[in-house]
C-alpha cells in the first residue's frame, strides 16, 4: 500500500505531469501503488488518463487536480502531449526548434 504523496510522485515520474489527489474524509490514506509501467498515450486526454488510470482508486479519492508546468491547475481536458510539453516549456524555455 501507498500513501498519496507515494502516489502522486509515482504518477509524475512515470507519466511526467504533477497530481494532487483529494482523499475522502474519514477514508484511509493507504491506496493502491501506481503499477501503470509505461506512460499514457501523447493523443489521450487528461479526461480519458484519469478514467482508464485511476480507475483503482475511484473509491478513495474523490478528485484529482491536474498541474501545468508552471503550477498552475489546468483549466479545461486537454491532451497528454500538449499538457507534458508545458513541463519543457517552463524547464527550457521556448518548444521552437
Amino acid at each position: 500500500m501507498a500513501t498519496a504523496s507515494q502516489v502522486e510522485k509515482a504518477i509524475f515520474e512515470r507519466e511526467g505531469f504533477r497530481v494532487k489527489l483529494e482523499l475522502f474524509e474519514g477514508k484511509r490514506s493507504a491506496l493502491p501503488p501506481y503499477s501503470h509501467p509505461v506512460m499514457a498515450p501523447q493523443r489521450w486526454k487528461v479526461s480519458d488518463w484519469k478514467n482508464a488510470r485511476l480507475e483503482a482508486y475511484r473509491l478513495q479519492i474523490k478528485g484529482a487536480t491536474i498541474y501545468r508546468g508552471d503550477g498552475t491547475p489546468i483549466p479545461r481536458d486537454v491532451q497528454l502531449g500538449n499538457l507534458r510539453d508545458t513541463y519543457y516549456a517552463a524547464e527550457y524555455g521556448s518548444l521552437d526548434p
